[in-house]
């Protein structure tokens, strides 16, 4: 727990900064956090995008092959952390090489498909319990959510087919189902279960004056 605990409280700190800064995309957010752990000097080594071959994973259901996208290590023990950076569109004027530049640019994309983006949420918290059951160096991992975007922090309609997706603040149980199973959500997305229920609770910073809200789950 020394290290879960740690790793919480350093991410946290990097994302409750005042002087934080706009970050333009997912790993944009993954370099300068894995910079900012590294700079702690709490932990032996920092990597990114550490590659585990799914074959090893039991009921692993996903196609795509899993990198973990920063992975801590202290004394002998692991402990990955997964990242996920929803954004709706922001523009603003920019400064780059200490130069003003004189047109309004899109820092911000408008990502939308918030379904989705609860799903790959939850996606990931199932995929650090499975690298969790198959490795005994892991006992624990994060799964961080970053957004300007409140529509994520908003509860679902019961009618809603993402309804077992939702993120809003509270405690979650293990149903990651679809409601309708012949929605293309859910021919490209299959159901899975977790584990255990986990509880999401949303902090809110100020990026360069964006308004962003996040969520930081132990596994």
């Amino acid at each position: 727990m020394e290290l879960l605990n740690q790793a919480k409280e350093d991410i946290r700190h990097f994302l409750s900064r005042k002087e934080g800064e706009l970050l333009f995309n997912e790993r944009d957010l993954q370099m300068h956090l894995a910079n900012h752990l590294i700079g702690t000097g709490h932990y032996d080594d920092v990597d990114v995008e550490y590659y585990v071959p799914q074959k090893e994973l039991t009921n692993y259901i996903w196609n795509n092959e899993l990198k973990l996208d920063i992975l801590l290590r202290k004394d002998d023990e692991f402990l990955p952390v997964e990242l996920k950076y929803k954004t709706k569109r922001h523009s603003k004027k920019m400064k780059r090489f200490n130069e003003e530049m004189p047109d309004v640019v899109e820092v911000l994309k408008n990502q939308g498909a918030q379904d989705l983006g609860m799903y790959d949420f939850w996606k990931d918290v199932r995929r650090v319990e499975l690298v969790c059951r198959r490795f005994a160096a892991v006992k624990n991992g994060l799964a961080v959510f970053v957004t300007n975007d409140k529509q994520y922090l908003n509860p679902c309609r019961e009618t809603s087919n993402n309804y077992h997706f939702c993120m809003s603040e509270g405690i979650h149980d293990t149903n990651r189902h679809w409601k309708n199973p012949d929605s293309s959500c859910a021919r490209s997305h299959p159901d899975f279960e977790l584990e255990r229920n986990y509880n999401v609770h949303w902090e809110d910073n100020v990026y360069e004056g964006v308004e962003f809200h996040y969520c930081i789950v132990e596994i």
